[in-house]
């Protein structure tokens, strides 16, 4: 029903009439369709432009560490002594360091470390057993060991509470250090 009295209502009106009433409709069309077209795909838009740049900001920056990374990993060319044991004891001394410094030194129960060979390369892999550490300390020893100056990842963490006092933690921290073999005479198999 209401769309034959809109019917009858619009053949009553006068040309004139009509022209204002179409260009009005017409108006009232294009602007709902700027707000509920054009107005979020625009946003969208912008918020792509927006999200793009920033990914790049933090691509650059990715590859300015990566840089840096490089070098330091160029001009701090491990240097190897009369053996295995020079290396094992600058690893030893560089995280006594790092323990001391993050105060954790009194906590350390068991340190283990194993060394690997794969291809011209060896891996030292440190296992280290720290009990009734709170959660800042341990924070603050990750976070040291993690940087690039002592050449130190970390493999494997395995972190469990205290029974007795809520807290303090355990924490069980494998660490790896890559290190490229010393270039010397090849020995025969025997």
């Amino acid at each position: 029903m209401p769309f034959k009295s809109l019917i009858s209502y619009w053949s009553g009106l006068r040309k004139r009439e009509r022209y204002v009433a179409g260009a009005g409709l017409a108006w009232v069309l294009l602007i709902l369709f700027c707000l509920l077209v054009l107005m979020p795909f625009l946003e969208a838009r912008d918020k792509l432009s927006h999200s793009i740049k920033r990914q790049e900001k933090v691509l650059q920056e990715l590859i300015s560490l990566d840089e840096q990374y490089r070098r330091l990993k160029g001009s701090k060319a491990p240097s190897h002594g009369t053996g295995r044991g020079d290396s094992d004891f600058a690893l030893s001394s560089r995280l006594d360091g790092i323990l001391k410094e993050a105060d954790l030194k009194s906590q350390v129960q068991d340190f283990q470390t194993t060394r690997s060979s794969v291809k011209n390369h060896h891996v030292v892999r440190t296992e280290i057993r720290i009990n009734r550490v709170k959660m800042d300390q341990l924070m603050k020893f990750l976070y040291l060991v993690e940087l690039p100056e002592h050449g130190m990842r970390i493999d494997q963490i395995s972190i469990t509470r205290t029974p007795a006092e809520t807290e303090y933690l355990n924490a069980a921290v494998t660490l790896k250090t890559y290190g490229k073999k010393p270039s010397g005479p090849e020995r025969p198999a025997a």
